[in-house]
């Protein structure tokens, strides 16, 4: 038969397996959340990003609306340094039925932690040329 000093004994070992398993859990849900996080704040750096070269874009003179000329666009320092492997492409198409207006489509891809090219963002406007 087993003293009661050896049960304490055997119940702090539980409590102590208990308490360190808790621990584990709650860590991996909080790296959970910080990457969840991380990613987040790269989508929402990602669609500023898009708004802000878009607007650039979209105030360009009508002649300047080219894919050729666009591709020269580059992203700002503080979206390379979030978003890695940052791609940024800008393509210009004319509307089939209208002659004075052009669709301009912003796309941006960057990497995941591991290497993996994201799903990408696309940012789509319509431009008008101004005719007197």
């Amino acid at each position: 038969m087993m003293t009661r000093r050896g049960m304490m004994m055997i119940e702090l070992a539980v409590a102590g397996a208990l308490v360190g398993t808790l621990l584990v859990v709650c860590l991996q849900l909080l790296s959970a959340a910080l990457a969840q996080r991380r990613a987040a704040d790269q989508r929402q750096c990602a669609l500023l990003e898009l708004g802000n070269v878009m607007e650039q874009v979209a105030a360009r003179p009508w002649a300047e609306l080219t894919t050729a000329v666009l591709s020269q666009e580059k992203l700002s320092q503080s979206a390379n340094s979030q978003l890695p492997g940052a791609e940024l492409k800008l393509e210009v198409s004319p509307l089939a039925d209208e002659s004075n207006a052009k669709r301009i489509t912003a796309t941006l891809r960057w990497q995941d932690r591991s290497g993996q090219l994201l799903v990408p963002m696309t940012l789509t406007t319509w431009r008008y040329e101004i005719v007197d």
